[in-house]
């Protein structure tokens, strides 16, 4: 499979993104959710930069860069103090 870095990074994004959205139905903040969700949207877009670097075929790679990004913008736009809850969250953790 020629392609096997721009699926994997879809798959990591859609996870991250479902993990994301099952945070934000639920009424309070699940802190390994949260995390979770935040890593595989970062493996996401890491896979998708690698699948970029090998020059895979297909629109995958790009769609997954971009979406990574969208992603964020939406989270800060409804969520605002959630990425500075996950950073001082991190920051206590290590």
């Amino acid at each position: 499979m020629k392609s096997a870095f721009s699926v994997w990074s879809i798959v990591f994004i859609a996870s991250g993104l479902l993990a994301l959205v099952i945070n934000w139905i639920s009424l309070e903040i699940i802190e390994p959710v949260v995390l979770i969700g935040f890593i595989l949207l970062v493996l996401g877009v890491i896979y998708s930069f690698i699948a970029l670097s090998k020059k895979e075929e297909g629109a995958l790679k790009v769609i997954s860069g971009i979406s990574f990004f969208v992603i964020l913008f939406f989270l800060v736009w409804f969520e605002p103090l959630l990425i500075i809850y996950i950073m001082t969250w991190l920051k206590n953790i290590f």
